[in-house]
């Protein structure tokens, strides 16, 4: 068996592994002087930590958050109906949504009816009114030869 991990002979000294597991560590640990030196420092550790003093604490928190508890079980808000809530942002968004695609459908005269040249020419090379660079390129655009 290969050694195992640190967590591993951590959980074996706290007691930690099902059983199974704990007696093949145990055979390990008798066998391998590394293991026993790790199991050894954990040991040391834990009875160090359990040597350190407690301090009094000067304030029972417990109460206070048993009290808090209580008070926020007793001061919950009543659910509010989905129109108390989203009634008027949720009208405003659909009136916006809708009057868009109403001011839209008037621009564009309710229908697309835009011929394929003039659609074509929203992706010129250079924009209407614009300065070109080389003169090909404006002619070109413009179907000048």
């Amino acid at each position: 068996m290969t050694c195992p991990r640190y967590v591993d002979i951590s959980a074996y000294a706290d007691n930690m592994l099902p059983p199974s597991t704990q007696r093949e560590l145990a055979m390990h640990i008798e066998t391998c002087p590394v293991c026993q030196g790790r199991l050894q420092e954990l040991t040391m550790l834990q009875q160090g930590l359990q040597a350190l003093p407690s301090p009094a604490l000067g304030v029972d928190l417990s109460a206070g958050w048993e009290a808090r508890a209580t008070r926020g079980r007793a001061q919950r808000r009543p659910a509010r109906s989905f129109w108390g809530s989203w009634g008027v942002p949720g009208l405003a968004v659909a009136l916006s949504l809708v009057s868009g695609v109403w001011l839209g459908g008037l621009m564009g005269g309710g229908a697309v009816a835009a011929s394929s040249t003039s659609i074509v020419r929203v992706f010129d090379p250079v924009p209407p009114g614009g300065l070109c660079a080389a003169t090909e390129l404006c002619r070109a655009s413009k179907g000048l030869q």
